[in-house]
């Protein structure tokens, strides 16, 4: 028996070990497989557990915070359905009147188990899913701003496509006079987003508020999103290229809102005999 031979029979399960952790970790970062729908489910509900478990950890040290947020957003609902809504205005607290643009949408309450802000395009993990009735493309928002929406769903937790992702495209508009454009992320400031498609003629200023336009089935008409905080003519364009900054600090977030469309399946089969 050759040299060569001893060294391999010797180091047989050595060489094996090595040949399935290869193996294991070529299925692991395979981006086919990763997009896999049942591996994805499973990497979803695992991490949703685990995350879940550490959030739940933070969560108690930050409660005063939470506590606050939460007392402003009561206070307000409490005011409006008392009718003095007009007296008493939380700042950024105004996010769920339907009864202002006649929409009919669902609300459902839900907690942030991951979350990523660093990463060209982030996602989040909430702790609702098909077992509440939660399914891709259905809104998340927070009482200061919009948050993102449901791309994938297990029984028990949702993985949702953050607005900080650079495939996420949110029809916004100028809450002043109604002008309405794109809002887009350019992969850089996590507290900033760009709004394009704004004519030059339109009149802007620093400050101006930003807000969903209802255009889409996902976001109701009027959500906060934040405030213009810079502007510039695109050469290329003509257009305005404007900066909004977000009410919504992304990276500080432990409660949102998913919001169901009630005649979203409606407007969707309508859109699709268009196309």
């Amino acid at each position: 028996m050759s040299v060569l031979s001893k060294f391999l029979l010797k180091n047989s399960r050595f060489f094996l070990f090595l040949f399935l952790q290869t193996l294991a970790l070529t299925f692991t970062f395979s981006e086919n497989i990763y997009h896999n729908s049942i591996l994805e489910n499973k990497i979803i509900s695992f991490k949703g557990s685990i995350d879940s478990k550490i959030s739940n950890f933070k969560y108690y040290f930050n409660l005063k915070h939470e506590n606050d947020r939460l007392l402003k957003e009561n206070n307000y609902y409490r005011n409006l359905f008392l009718g003095k809504s007009k007296k008493i205005k939380p700042e950024y607290i105004e996010i769920l009147d339907s009864t202002k643009y006649k929409q009919s949408y669902h609300y459902t309450p839900a907690d942030i188990v991951s979350n990523s802000i660093n990463r060209v395009n982030n996602y989040l993990i909430i702790n609702k899913g098909t077992s509440q009735n939660i399914k891709p493309e259905m809104g998340v928002i927070t009482s200061t701003g919009v948050v993102g929406m449901i791309v994938n769903s297990t029984p028990n937790f949702s993985k949702v496509m953050s607005i900080l992702n650079k495939n996420t495209k949110v029809n916004a508009r100028l809450r002043s006079n109604k002008y309405y454009g794109t809002l887009l992320w350019d992969g850089e400031d996590s507290r900033i987003m760009k709004l394009s498609d704004i004519p030059k003629y339109v009149n802007i200023n620093i400050g101006d508020t930003i807000e969903t336009d209802g255009k889409s089935r996902i976001y109701p008409e009027g959500i906060l999103i934040g405030r213009i905080s810079s502007k510039t003519i695109d050469d290329e364009s003509g257009n305005w290229d404007i900066s909004v900054e977000l009410f919504q600090d992304m990276g500080n977030i432990q409660k949102v809102y998913i919001v169901n469309n009630i005649d979203r399946e409606e407007i969707k089969s309508l859109i699709d005999t268009i196309q």
